[in-house]
């Protein structure tokens, strides 16, 4: 009787390390189905590799910078010369001081653009343009929705 009871012990200890054996195998099994889910999920995921930031002037003025360069540059073309030549000076400044002004004003209302380039989690890279300063660093995690960026 003894012998017996040895061996429903023994059964019973290999079933317990069967048991624990099995349950790492189990819970390893669940990460990669989650994992693989994931993965589909992600296919617009990526990682920020580079940012350029620029200026990019207006494409139009108001013509307030024009008219009023030409006022000074044909007062400042006046003060030269005499005669002929003090008239074609202050055409000259005229001209010269609205092209100036009108170049002066669109600065004034330039915008800032960044470029952001994305390595893809699926291969090759993409470039987004976004109109402000940038608001991703290198190594950021990032998402395409909607043909926009947001932080993953």
């Amino acid at each position: 009787m003894k012998t017996i009871s040895n061996i429903g012990a023994r059964l019973a200890l290999v079933a317990a390390f069967a048991a624990a054996g099995a349950a790492p195998l189990a819970a390893q099994a669940a990460p990669d189905h989650h994992q693989k889910a994931s993965n589909a999920h992600c296919q617009n995921c990526g990682t920020v590799v580079s940012t350029r930031t620029y200026e990019r002037a207006a494409e139009r003025a108001s013509g307030l910078g024009a008219g009023g360069g030409a006022v000074v540059g044909g007062l400042l073309g006046n003060q030269v010369g005499s005669g002929n030549g003090r008239t074609l000076a202050t055409i000259a400044g005229a001209v010269g001081g609205a092209y100036a002004g009108n170049r002066v004003e669109r600065n004034m209302h330039s915008t800032t653009y960044t470029d952001v380039r994305v390595r893809m989690a699926r291969g090759g890279y993409r470039t987004f343009t976004e109109q402000g300063r940038p608001r991703y660093r290198n190594g950021d995690r990032v998402r395409v929705q909607q043909g926009h960026l947001i932080r993953d």
